[in-house]
């Protein structure tokens, strides 16, 4: 299954990255922080930046990420929690 939060090509790039990423935005206190700090070393997080900096949510952020890669969120996070 595709990673939601990969902007590039290269799937495998950025799929180890993903359960930290979940990790910390679970975690954080601050989500648009954290993401400030995170775009700051990858700029491959600046559409989810930008979804924050817009009023969007976590959920939302990963749920438009989702529906923007045809990837269903609820089958995405079943795979990703098992």
């Amino acid at each position: 299954m595709p990673n939601p939060f990969n902007t590039t090509q290269n799937s495998n790039t950025n799929t180890l990255n993903l359960n930290d990423i979940y990790q910390l935005l679970s975690t954080s206190k601050n989500p648009v922080e954290m993401f400030n700090n995170i775009a700051k070393n990858n700029p491959n997080m600046a559409p989810v930046l930008n979804l924050l900096n817009n009023g969007y949510s976590p959920q939302q952020v990963f749920n438009t990420l989702c529906q923007q890669r045809g990837i269903n969120p609820q089958e995405f996070m079943k795979k990703l929690t098992k």
